[in-house]
């Protein structure tokens, strides 16, 4: 994406900027260029904004055009405005260069920003890495993160994930470190999780499982779901598992709905698009089927190419027809909660 940033100047920070978190986090930013429909005109003028991915969550990153903010009471204004008009959990600063008093005054407001090299804040997610790195734990949000939530389903379906590394975690579920080390700030900020080390090697040591565990985070844990797509193609069941009423009909007495349902990561979506050649169908297309693009990867929590019982509940259990969120509560009773 960095080939569609006509200003030079642009250009180079994005290219830092993703140089920078794929250095420090073997994160990838995906830094798309967006202009939002409604935003008042003064804010383009103002601000290159651009789309991307940070830490497992949608990211708007906001550029000053001229390089430099102005007051920082001003620019949490323009910031409030672009949240009424544009869906993203998280929005990043990005700056060139953080002048000390600056500084002072971004953390003192909570404001994350980046500036490649020298600082990496983002308080929504407990990050401040200067020259090395630093975990604070802050306030918790009302739902916890993807991959928390992923480490958190593993745990109450039974995976072996207490006592097991960052390292290893990581791996298992297949997102970066620096994602994982988030995670475990926030089981530990949560006091779902004990602070544990083996040596120099962080590991999970969770407080309770079972029931406990799930009467503890059922509020805070999320639907999956970010997206729905109508599309054509062959789309095989390794790359995406079943889902919604499909993956309900597995598991419980709903029938089996006439238009086959998926799940896919939402990252990988575009590559997987583009490489079988999928085409958004028509309303009518007897071929079509529906895609949900999901925050963290479904496959790693699967059984058998079919979604997991939990990830499956939590994208149910609201939903509007009572056949479906009936089934839903159903998926929960193997477990004895």
């Amino acid at each position: 994406m960095l080939d569609e940033f006509p200003d030079l100047r642009l250009r180079a920070l994005a290219n830092a900027s993703e140089t920078y978190a794929r250095e420090a986090f073997d994160a990838h930013l995906h830094l798309d260029p967006i202009k939002p429909l409604g935003l008042p005109h003064f804010l383009y003028d103002r601000y290159a904004l651009w789309h991307g991915e940070l830490l497992d969550s949608p990211t708007v990153f906001i550029v000053p055009q001229s390089g430099g903010i102005g007051g920082v009471d001003e620019f949490l204004k323009h910031r409030d405005q672009m949240r009424r008009h544009i869906d993203a959990r998280l929005f990043v600063l990005l700056l060139e260069a953080v002048p000390a008093a600056l500084r002072r005054r971004l953390v003192e407001k909570r404001v994350a920003f980046i500036s490649p090299g020298a600082q990496f804040y983002v308080p929504e997610a407990f990050v401040d890495l200067r020259e090395t790195y630093s975990s604070e734990p802050g306030p918790s949000s009302e739902q916890v993160f993807p991959t928390t939530q992923v480490v958190i389903l593993a745990a109450l379906l039974g995976h072996d994930v207490n006592d097991a590394s960052l390292t290893q975690l990581a791996e298992r579920y297949q997102v970066a470190i620096m994602s994982m080390s988030r995670a475990f700030d926030e089981l530990e900020a949560l006091e779902l999780a004990r602070p544990h080390r083996v040596g120099r090697q962080r590991r999970l040591s969770l407080r309770f499982g079972g029931g406990d565990l799930w009467r503890a985070v059922e509020g805070r844990l999320q639907s999956p779901v970010r997206k729905t797509r109508y599309v054509t193609g062959d789309l095989p069941l390794n790359e995406a598992v079943l889902a919604g009423e499909s993956a309900l009909a597995r598991y419980t007495m709903l029938n089996e709905p006439r238009i086959e349902c998926r799940a896919a990561p939402a990252a990988a979506w575009k590559r997987m698009a583009r490489h079988y050649g999928l085409e958004t169908a028509w309303a009518y297309d007897e071929r079509r089927i529906e895609v949900q693009t999901w925050a963290y990867d479904p496959q790693v929590l699967s059984d058998n190419e079919v979604a997991d019982r939990l990830s499956l509940y939590l994208s149910a259990r609201h939903d509007a027809d009572e056949r479906v969120a009936q089934a839903a509560d159903h998926l929960l009773e193997p477990f004895g909660w």
